[in-house]
């Protein structure tokens, strides 16, 4: 197993019993070759599975039932702008916590099989990795993405890959959007409303929000935008009444942003770390099974 799909391991575990089951996405259902018990013929029944043997032992028309695999389109929408070299709220870099996310859907994936594919860009525009199978596909689509964050990426801007997967994409599936907190001003919110409007009509998406550290941590030191390379003032600068302020800002931006998603019908989770990689997302995929 590669680097990435080794390092979300870690964080993630190997148990993906359950997750991402169910929802308008699992569309391809096939049969698998274990046996799983017998039950009466009914008209439609496949014939060839049609059971002779114990079919004339018990007098009547016995047909095989076996194991019924699901195999899923999975559709991962990946920023992989400036934002991603921010830090988040456990001190990790964004892009290694998206890196781990994106990791654990992978391994959520080669359990059953799944195919899965990859938008991923800036605000210049959008690669598209199409979906196949296959641990050695993840991983290279998981260093495609990690490699552009690495070098000299664009203004952030997830709209815009959301975007082209509604222009481009047709067919039904699960996507799972992957960035930052998006920025909700206004024209910025009608641009994102309007797209996810789109996509709610054909697809389920769920989304997973890396969060941001901070601007004005508990240890009051200072920080910097990564977007603008500005630099924040510390807490001790600022003084307690506009830290209050500030606190109190940030929570209404995080009702607004959970309100906004939620008024989509999208299941969403901000992930401050690696390590709630697990808990978020089996939380999300229970909202999604509900949902579906």
């Amino acid at each position: 197993m590669g680097k990435h799909l080794n390092r979300a391991k870690a964080h993630f575990g190997t148990d993906t019993r359950g997750l991402l089951e169910g929802g308008r996405y699992a569309l391809l259902h096939t049969r698998s070759m274990e046996f799983d018990d017998l039950r009466e013929y009914v008209p439609g029944d496949d014939v060839r599975d049609i059971d002779w043997k114990a079919s004339a032992r018990s007098g009547s028309v016995l047909i095989k039932r076996f194991v019924s695999e699901k195999h899923h389109k999975i559709l991962l929408v990946a920023d992989a702008g400036r934002n991603m070299s921010a830090l988040a709220p456990s001190s990790e870099y964004k892009r290694d916590v998206a890196a781990h996310i994106m990791g654990a859907v992978g391994l959520i994936s080669l359990r059953r099989s799944d195919q899965i594919g990859m938008v991923y860009g800036d605000r210049r525009g959008s690669v598209n990795i199409p979906q196949r199978r296959g641990e050695s596909h993840i991983e290279g689509l998981l260093h495609r993405w990690y490699q552009h964050t690495m070098t000299d990426p664009g203004a952030s801007d997830i709209t815009a890959q959301l975007d082209y997967v509604a222009t481009h994409y047709r067919h039904t599936m699960l996507i799972i959007v992957v960035s930052d907190e998006p920025d909700l001003e206004e024209h910025r919110a009608d641009r994102l409303s309007g797209v996810l409007a789109r996509l709610r009509g054909r697809h389920d998406i769920m989304w997973a929000m890396v969060s941001d550290m901070p601007a004005v941590g508990p240890d009051n030191t200072d920080g910097y935008d990564v977007a603008t390379g500005r630099f924040v003032l510390n807490g001790a600068d600022l003084g307690p009444r506009v830290v209050a302020a500030y606190r109190r800002a940030e929570q209404a931006r995080c009702d607004r942003l959970s309100a906004f998603l939620t008024g989509h019908a999208i299941a969403h989770a901000p992930i401050a770390g690696s390590d709630d990689i697990r808990r978020e997302l089996v939380a999300l995929t229970e909202v999604a099974a509900r949902a579906g």
